[in-house]
């Protein structure tokens, strides 16, 4: 019979399938990723050529703000599932490249979908937020 502090260390290995992880990421990289989209596509151009600062101001200082917050959330939930450091490194620059931060959730999506699937076969699944 196994003691409670070995299934302890044995349960912090397995990879933590909170959705709520899942849910606060995929919130910010869809911000993200659409407020550097819209700063890249339309406030640069305008500014390029309207000379017309207040689309850059405006979502600029808010994807500023967001990405620092992306970068926590992202980092976050890359710990939580175990994901190698150069995965987790490029996780948190897809926030800076148009259209990365998309893929870069469906990367993390899947990966968290087949954490659930190896702990719900596991038997082990009914962490918080775990169907």
């Amino acid at each position: 019979m196994s003691s409670p502090r070995a299934s302890e260390q044995e349960a912090s290995r397995e990879p933590r399938t909170d959705r709520r992880l899942l849910v606060r990421y995929r919130v910010l990289a869809f911000t993200t990723a659409t407020l550097l989209i819209v700063l890249v596509f339309v406030g640069v151009p305008l500014q390029l050529a309207a000379h017309d600062n207040s689309v850059v101001n405006v979502v600029g200082t808010a994807h500023g703000f967001l990405y620092l917050v992306y970068l926590y959330v992202a980092l976050d939930l890359s710990r939580a599932l175990r994901v190698p450091l150069l995965a987790t490194v490029a996780v948190l620059l897809a926030g800076t490249v148009p259209f990365c931060a998309f893929v870069a959730e469906r990367v993390l999506t899947r990966r968290f979908e087949a954490a659930v699937a190896a702990a719900t076969a596991s038997g082990q699944g009914r962490e918080r937020g775990a169907p």
